[in-house]
């Protein structure tokens, strides 16, 4: 929990990587019904059996959202930069969701931005989904990386509040006058549970918080997708244990 004395009368909800979870994001929703601001930070798309529900939820609800590398994959049709043992799942699953999300809504992921800066009640945010230096392949973890890197990646923003995606895990630091934020993923958490995480900024604090919802649905419309009885299991898995 870290303090932003600024905001006390807006609520300021930010998630990232939902990953077409629909059951998420309704979870989400159950809890944190009216945000002021809605920030999301990418990857709409990819592993997850809903991606058109959850396209057009973002498209009505966000009030900035940022391109993911799922989103660039879907969108233009070519590999999503991730790691090779990824690699596979997502080619099967990025032809998936073309057959589902298709016209206006495709070319909306591909000409969301890589990366943004929004004022907020007088406060800078940043938002990109992977790391300042390399928007969609580089992942930022904010637990692990030394203060020099992190310094060189964020000197030049001159943001408030730095919010990034990308590594499904959440975590917050300071770095100086500057507070960075990843939410962790709210439809394919990675952290060691199966809680979906999210950010809120509310009565002069920031909180990552977590959601407990039932899982059943969501694995069940991952057994009926066109794909590999493998992958299928792969992904059950990663939901159920919470782990990439």
């Amino acid at each position: 929990m870290l303090p932003l004395k600024r905001f006390h009368a807006v609520k300021i909800l930010a998630f990232a990587d939902l990953h077409g979870n629909l059951d998420a994001l309704q979870a989400l929703q159950a809890v944190e019904s009216k945000p002021d601001v809605v920030l999301f930070l990418g990857d709409i798309v990819g592993y997850g059996p809903e991606p058109q529900p959850c396209l057009s939820w973002i498209r009505s609800n966000a009030t900035y959202a940022v391109r993911g590398n799922h989103d660039e994959a879907a969108a233009r049709d070519i590999p999503c930069r991730c790691p090779p043992e990824l690699e596979v799942w997502s080619d099967a699953d990025r032809e998936y969701t073309r057959r589902m999300v298709r016209g206006a809504d495709l070319e909306y992921l591909g000409d969301l931005p890589l990366e943004l800066t929004a004022d907020v009640e007088g406060t800078s945010f940043y938002l990109t989904h992977g790391a300042p230096s390399d928007n969609l392949g580089k992942p930022l973890p904010l637990t692990e990386v030394k203060d020099k890197e992190l310094t060189e990646e964020i000197a030049h923003l001159g943001a408030d509040v730095v919010l990034l995606g990308h590594t499904h895990v959440p975590a917050m630091r300071q770095m100086g006058s500057t507070i960075l934020v990843n939410p962790g993923s709210l439809g394919q958490p990675r952290h060691g549970t199966p809680s979906p995480t999210y950010a809120v900024w509310q009565d002069g604090e920031i909180q990552i918080r977590h959601i407990h919802y039932d899982l059943s649905p969501v694995l069940r419309k991952l057994s009926l997708l066109p794909l590999a009885p493998e992958h299928i299991a792969q992904l059950q898995a990663i939901l159920w244990e919470g782990l990439g």
